[in-house]
């Protein structure tokens, strides 16, 4: 039997004695405890860029770092969690959402200010930065970029790979493509939404969500990514998606399924916290 060596604490997975936090595999079992992946270092590190030296999304732990803020030359911070402390007033320009979940017209005014302003940069965040903070950057992208939100989500979802969107927040992306782009990518029925008249551009923070509505189809978050969304004329309204060319991007909504098979039964919904 092998005796006890330097380590005196058996692995607290296998309960043998090996060098587990060195990653030297159990003799007895083989046990191994792999260590962290590289990129998964860097993401916890710094905020994710999803228009490179603008508009960066995170979480409160990236919104905590000043130093690497600074590196970033990020000068303004959109808390998109009402309850959430200011850290560095002196060193950021600060703008905290007056409801939870946060009003997208209310973001995105700030986020286009930033533009505006030259060589500024913006963070945008909330407590994990899955799902509330890359609503709002989905719907700037909407607003303001006029890209569909089957396109906007998987630009934010490709440059954020945490992104998981509750469907309380994909609920009101679809609301919100309605209102701003007049139509919907994503096969979205009004009627199947609540009926609460604020719910598009954020609402009381009292708005209450079910868990999935009526008919909620995942597939055009499982869809594949496109190379680059494209911007889209106006008025959005006039634009056909039923007569893109061939080999164009398409995705799946409504009641019937995505082209590449993706549906609501694949989707891991992370809810916020």
């Amino acid at each position: 039997m092998k005796g006890k060596r330097e380590r005196e604490e058996p692995c607290h997975i296998c309960g043998h004695y090996h060098d587990y936090e060195g990653g030297e595999p159990c003799s007895v079992c083989g046990h191994r405890l792999a260590p962290p992946a590289i990129s998964s270092q860097r993401a916890s590190a710094f905020p994710s860029a999803v228009l490179p030296s603008f508009l960066y999304l995170g979480s409160y732990d990236h919104a905590s770092r000043s130093d690497a803020l600074k590196m970033l030359e990020i000068t303004h911070i959109l808390n998109t969690v009402p309850s959430c402390q200011t850290l560095y007033k002196n060193s950021f320009e600060y703008h905290t959402v007056a409801t939870a979940p946060p009003d997208f017209d209310e973001c995105c005014s700030f986020i286009e200010k930033v533009r505006s302003e030259e060589g500024k940069r913006v963070l945008v965040h909330c407590m994990t930065g899955i799902s509330r903070s890359p609503a709002v950057v989905v719907a700037y992208l909407m607003k303001q970029r006029r890209w569909r939100l089957t396109e906007a989500y998987k630009w934010v979802k490709e440059h954020r790979p945490e992104t998981e969107l509750t469907s309380g927040e994909a609920t009101r992306l679809q609301q919100y493509e309605l209102q701003v782009l007049g139509s919907s990518s994503t096969g979205y029925q009004p009627s199947a939404a609540p009926s609460h008249s604020s719910a598009s551009s954020g609402g009381s923070g009292d708005l209450q969500f079910p868990a999935q509505q009526p008919g909620f189809n995942w597939g055009w978050r499982d869809a594949p990514a496109p190379s680059q969304p494209k911007l889209l004329p106006v008025p959005v309204e006039s634009i056909n998606f039923a007569q893109q060319h061939a080999g164009s991007f398409v995705f799946g909504g409504g009641s019937e399924p995505s082209s590449n098979g993706g549906g609501a039964g694949s989707a891991t919904m992370a809810m916020e916290s």
